[in-house]
């Protein structure tokens, strides 16, 4: 049994199925894809979440021809910095430069101080002080970014944020790479936005449902029932014999493999809470008469002002010369328990936008919320976090995916690959009732690959690289 049919849940069934086992997915929704779906309003297609795949993305391959379904772009990110004017995202060496001598004099000297003085005490706000020290965190607005997606100051987020979601930042400000970048930075004549870049890959022109079309009618050719608009209510047993109630019945497995967020999971184990907090997110579906043509096609927002994060502008992703309007999605992340309030979020980005000049006539077309979007990593969640994996583990579930396991898992590629990993850890063995069916429990420690059992030895997992 394969519990949520986002990437993580696909992906795991993907890869049992292909060892011969007899796979049930069921997904509450009434379509696969977790947060990868689409929206059509009208002449516009939105998303939800990112779009963006490179060519060896490891999507590609749960089914036939899925990469060439999906055009390629160049994508070209800005964001909007403290102050209201447009930069590279997400650094950018010489923009520092730029700033007047005795400025940038103060920022060096406090960088300097910070990487002697500051220690790191687990916490977001200290690493990142002691890598950019106070005055570049501040005033690049990378501060009032973390503050925005988190709904808590950097102080009150885990350390393990800046090696998961801010590798660039990370690799950026160690000290070889810094020296490298200044003197990148002082011979070079042109901005690293204008640089050549290579073209990714965007979802199908029309949206998500023809590449998770494609996935799933592999997947059933393979033998694999997808039950959607089906909703976990409890399961029980384990390490071998599971109930599983849904609210179409119940239903019987030998394993169970979980890609719903892990909270709900805990509570459909043990009827409670499992201690972890997660952010929502409203998506906002904005159409505008004029967006400034210097935003590119990916516009984060760095500004002290606004609640929104990020806009995917998807008329300049999928032109359409008869298209009179700018249309795309703006992303706002939820604190736990917060509201769902599409038009207050609105008049806030359309304020913002309207305040420094980059849009004209905003429309709201639509809106989604999706609930346990992202992991919210305090200092002290690791110890809470371990305790909840050791609980449901000891019940014999594999837990996978970026929700399943509670991990920043910033692409598709790195949920497939993170699957592959635990499956990987779990022993596989024919199972000696008479079904003929196969089991998965997990190990504490177990090498890559398949038990032997009584019936012979199975082939690896496939890795998916």
């Amino acid at each position: 049994m394969v519990l949520g049919g986002g990437i993580a849940g696909l992906s795991a069934a993907d890869i049992l199925s292909t060892a011969g086992m007899r796979v049930t997915l069921i997904e509450e929704r009434d379509a696969c894809g977790g947060t990868h779906r689409s929206r059509t309003i009208g002449p516009y297609t939105f998303d939800v979440g990112s779009i963006f795949y490179e060519n060896s993305a490891r999507l590609f391959h749960l089914a036939p021809g899925l990469r060439e379904m999906c055009p390629q772009v160049i994508r070209r990110q800005r964001r909007i910095a403290p102050g209201g004017g447009l930069a590279h995202y997400p650094l950018e060496p010489r923009e520092f430069l730029r700033r007047p001598p005795r400025e940038l004099a103060a920022a060096l000297i406090d960088l300097a101080v910070s990487r002697l003085a500051v220690r790191r005490d687990g916490s977001l706000a200290a690493i990142s002080t002691q890598r950019l020290g106070k005055r570049f965190f501040a005033q690049t607005g990378l501060r009032s970014y973390i503050t925005r997606f988190h709904h808590v100051p950097p102080e009150e987020v885990s350390e393990s944020f800046f090696f998961h979601r801010m590798a660039f930042i990370e690799k950026a400000t160690r000290p070889r790479e810094m020296a490298r970048l200044a003197v990148r930075a002082l011979l070079s004549r042109g901005s690293v936005a204008g640089r050549p870049r290579p073209a990714l890959h965007v979802r199908p022109r029309e949206g998500y449902a023809p590449l998770f079309a494609a996935i799933t009618d592999r997947l059933v050719e393979r033998g694999v029932d997808i039950r959607t608009a089906t909703a976990l209510r409890t399961l029980s047993g384990g390490n071998g014999s599971y109930r599983i109630e849904t609210d179409h019945g119940s239903l019987d497995a030998t394993a169970v493999v979980s890609a719903l967020p892990l909270d709900t999971l805990h509570r459909a184990l043990f009827g409670a809470p499992s201690g972890l907090t997660s952010l929502g997110m409203t998506t906002l579906f904005v159409s505008a008469a004029q967006l400034s043509s210097e935003t590119g096609n990916v516009l984060f927002n760095f500004d002290t002002r606004g609640r929104w994060k990020r806009a995917t502008i998807y008329s300049r992703i999928y032109p359409e010369p008869q298209m009179s309007r700018e249309f795309f999605a703006v992303e706002c992340t939820l604190p736990r328990g917060g509201e769902h309030a599409p038009k207050d979020v609105f008049a806030d980005f359309r304020d913002h936008l309207s305040a420094i000049g980059l849009a004209r006539d905003l429309r709201l077309e639509g809106h989604e919320h999706v609930p346990d979007c992202y992991p919210l990593y305090r200092p002290e969640t690791e110890g809470v976090l371990r305790d909840t994996l050791a609980r449901i583990e000891g019940q014999g579930i594999v837990l996978a995916g970026r929700q399943g396991r509670f991990e920043y898992l910033p692409t598709s590629s790195g949920v497939i690959r993170r699957v592959g990993e635990e499956l990987a850890r779990a022993a596989l063995q024919v199972d000696p009732v008479p079904s003929g069916e196969q089991a998965l429990c997990p190990v504490p420690s177990v090498p890559p690959g398949y038990a032997r059992s009584a019936a012979g030895e199975l082939p690896r997992v496939p890795s998916h690289s």
